[in-house]
């Protein structure tokens, strides 16, 4: 599958199962989680993880979850 408009960000929290904020490009943003699992040992403070933007503008929140940096 290839994605596109990704971006990297750093994950700060997930208030809900749906909901998260990120930092990206220095802003705090809230990004849709469609993975509904607890995720707690993936999703952690200041984990890199990457987004992806929509591609429709009025969408909210205009940005997706798409996966997290592993490893190194």
């Amino acid at each position: 599958m290839k994605y596109e408009r990704i971006e990297r960000a750093t994950f700060m929290e997930r208030p809900n199962r749906f909901i998260a904020y990120a930092r990206i490009a220095g802003n705090q943003e809230t990004i849709h989680v469609k993975n509904t699992g607890r995720c707690e040992a993936l999703l952690v403070p200041e984990a890199e993880i990457f987004v992806q933007e929509s591609a429709h503008p009025e969408t909210k929140p205009n940005w997706r979850l798409r996966g997290r940096r592993t490893g190194n």
